[in-house]
């Protein structure tokens, strides 16, 4: 990650004139010369100070206030720069960041809001007059311009580069830019102040407070309104290629007044302290992630819950954000065994972890397939998510990877087919189809290879490896331009391999003629209840509608529909653009696999009813189902719930000619009901589950 320097000297040299010129605004504008001085590459914050004083008029307001700020540095690879303008009365406003790959400077770079050309437009050195990423005006807010401006740059990628901001202006004068108006909102508003406003690095977590303004349904939300909820926190930027956007998304922890963890149920989701906001920044849907979880929770499965918000950071509008849950051990997330300290031998050693396919974090962060994946130069590392592996003890790791190793070795086998011998032995097989099917409908190109979750509870509850929860699909559904991701036909365990080392389960898995039969009835299953183009289509157009003008307000923040952002396969000019491009590529996606989904579904075998047919109602249901029978029935009768492959799901005596079974505990899909009478007459009757 290292270049040279370009004569950087020189160049300021020869440019000098010309950035003289920039700040010369009018002939009342006042200019004040800041520090300079090496850029910290430690991963802590560089911050360059001028004191403003003698400022007059002194309260900045659009009439009179700061209209640019032009700075000179150099760098080994400029995107690592984060590039912030502290006001004195603590505004935070974006100049930069994340622009200009692996160039040398900004050299005579001025921030102005009237500028031709926004700096998100332009490539190193900048040269030039650009709007910034935030607005100038903001601090023409009546605050006292006299006091400590500071130019705050935070180098994000650390002990890589090396830089030396050269010199910075700041120039006031007449007709400067007003603040922002924001109005309202018909999500929430989350607000979050850091400790001094700091900017928010990879690591440490540092102190803040965050408020959420949420009137509830249907009302909407304005800043000055009373917050409904208020706490500190401990917030961290998170991610690995994104966070080299602009837009960056946060990981953070609730803490109570002492600075301990505080559990809340942040937005309506379920109480925890661990929190992820997550930046839409090269998915300009916003919805991929949201959509995938959705489809996981609407299949039985847990996925991390989701609601959208508009976040502020230290004064500075940030835009769309998504508050999710982190993937975590937790009663109301996975449900598994909590696995102590003290737990290593007997039913307590056997669960629960919470595994991934992922990169690593260091020594003893994860252990090594014994099998190739498609990279056969490679090595496949499984990764302890919770606990971490440093955490656990020697027995714990030892017994997990045992574990592992043992469901690999069966899947590999000559006798994998066998229910007692292979892998079904080992592994829930109803939960990796469902992680299958929405991999596969997202082609997701990081899919089995990055952010591959798996879990495993005690024996005594249960000794299966589950596959899931789904995780990381902004750059699925068509959003990518690499690995042939971004096209409709093709399978994401075959696609996917060509971009890195994934582990070739499905291939084996599909030699399987029990499981493709399974995986075939799943999806048949599904299509006609979470996964029909209906469902799909009515989530994406109902979060739209309810984007509508708030994506304005972002993408004035962000100006990034209608250029290429790494990795799009498409550019929309437009966000509804976006959305129609995302719903035709799904629809064609779902005909793709619906003509090509291995396997053999062999329908439930269903008796003509050797009376009047039994009667159910509401059908569709979502919490219960009231039957009808065709006779009073005795207290010996039986009704059975069962799936189309015949798994039963209920079992409930009934008496009487009409009887209430509570479903709400069913994942979404279609049943069959079935009444068997003390005299062995059977009435069968489809029963759909939605919601």
């Amino acid at each position: 990650m290292f270049t040279p320097l370009i004569a950087p000297f020189m160049k300021l040299i020869i440019s000098q004139v010309i950035f003289f010129l920039l700040v010369i605004i009018s002939a009342n504008a006042q200019t004040f010369q800041g520090s300079a001085g090496p850029i910290k590459d430690d991963g802590t914050i560089s911050d360059f100070v001028v004191d403003v004083q003698g400022l007059s008029p002194d309260s900045l307001t659009p009439a009179f206030g700061l209209k640019s700020v032009c700075i000179n540095l150099v760098h080994t690879w400029v995107s690592d720069l984060d590039i912030r303008l502290i006001a004195p009365d603590g505004h935070n406003i974006l100049l930069a960041s994340g622009l200009g790959g692996d160039g040398d400077a900004y050299m005579n770079t001025c921030f102005e809001m009237d500028a031709p050309t926004h700096i998100i437009n332009s490539w190193w050195p900048f040269t030039g007059s650009f709007i910034p990423f935030s607005n100038l005006g903001n601090a023409n807010n009546g605050q006292d311009g006299n006091g400590h401006w500071i130019l705050r740059i935070l180098d994000t990628y650390a002990y890589a580069d090396e830089g030396t901001l050269l010199d910075w202006q700041l120039t006031f004068g007449e007709q400067a830019p007003a603040p922002d108006v924001f109005g309202s909102s018909s999500l929430p508003i989350c607000i979050i102040n850091t400790d001094q406003n700091y900017t928010i690095p990879d690591n440490p977590k540092i102190p803040g407070t965050l408020k959420v303004i949420d009137n509830g349904a249907g009302q909407l939300n304005h800043l000055t309104d009373t917050p409904s909820q208020e706490m500190n926190l401990a917030i961290e930027v998170r991610g690995s290629s994104s966070q080299s956007f602009p837009k960056k998304s946060y990981g953070f922890e609730t803490k109570d007044d002492i600075g301990d963890d505080l559990e809340i149920d942040l937005l309506g989701l379920p109480k925890d302290e661990d929190w992820i906001f997550y930046a839409p920044y090269t998915d300009k849907s916003f919805l991929r992630d949201a959509l995938t979880y959705k489809l996981g929770n609407d299949m039985g499965r847990y996925a991390p819950r989701t609601r959208f918000c508009e976040l502020f950071l230290n004064g500075d509008y940030q835009g769309v954000y998504c508050l999710e849950e982190k993937i975590k051990r937790d009663k109301n997330r996975v449900d598994i065994s909590k696995l102590k300290e003290t737990d290593i031998d007997g039913d307590s050693l056997t669960g629960g972890y919470i595994l991934k396919v992922d990169r690593d974090s260091g020594p003893e962060s994860y252990f090594v397939s014994d099998f190739e994946g498609t990279d056969t130069t490679g090595e496949i590392r499984i990764v302890y998510e919770d606990p971490k592996g440093p955490d656990m003890q020697p027995e714990q790791r030892a017994y997990i990877q045992g574990f592992y190793h043992a469901f690999e070795h069966a899947l590999y086998s000559d006798d994998f087919k066998d229910e007692q011998l292979g892998y079904r032995r080992y592994m829930d097989v109803p939960s990796w189809i469902d992680n299958f099917l929405v991999t596969e409908l997202g082609h997701n190109v990081d899919g089995y290879r990055l952010s591959t979750f798996m879990y495993k509870d005690r024996d005594s509850k249960d000794s299966l490896l589950h596959l899931g929860p789904l995780w990381d699909f902004n750059l699925a559904y068509g959003n990518v331009d690499y690995c042939s991701c971004e096209n409709i036909a093709g399978w994401t365990y075959n696609d996917s391999g060509g971009c890195g080392n994934t582990p070739t389960w499905w291939p084996r898995l599909l030699e399987d003629p029990y499981f493709q039969d399974e995986l075939k009835c799943r999806y048949k299953e599904l299509r006609e209840t979470v996964l029909s183009t209906d469902h799909i289509l009515h989530y994406l157009d109902s979060m739209a509608v309810t984007f509508n003008q708030i994506e304005e307000r972002n993408y004035a923040k962000w100006p990034i529909l209608g250029i290429y952002i790494w990795p799009n396969h498409f550019i929309g000019t437009s966000y509804q653009e976006e959305i129609y491009y995302m719903e035709d590529w799904i629809t064609q996606r779902l005909d793709w696999m619906d003509e090509n989904m291995p396997g053999i579904c062999f329908p439930v075998a269903v008796e003509e009813p050797t009376n009047q047919a039994l009667s159910i109602y509401p059908n569709p249901a979502t919490q219960s189902i009231t039957l009808q029978f065709p006779e009073s029935k005795s207290s010996l009768d039986r009704v059975t719930i069962t799936n189309l492959s015949g798994i039963q799901f209920l079992s409930q005596q009934v008496n009487g000619n009409q009887s209430i079974l509570d479903i709400s505990q069913l994942p979404p899909g279609i049943y069959v009901a079935t009444l068997i009478t003390a005299d062995n007459k059977t009435y069968h009757q489809k029963v759909v589950v939605a919601r």
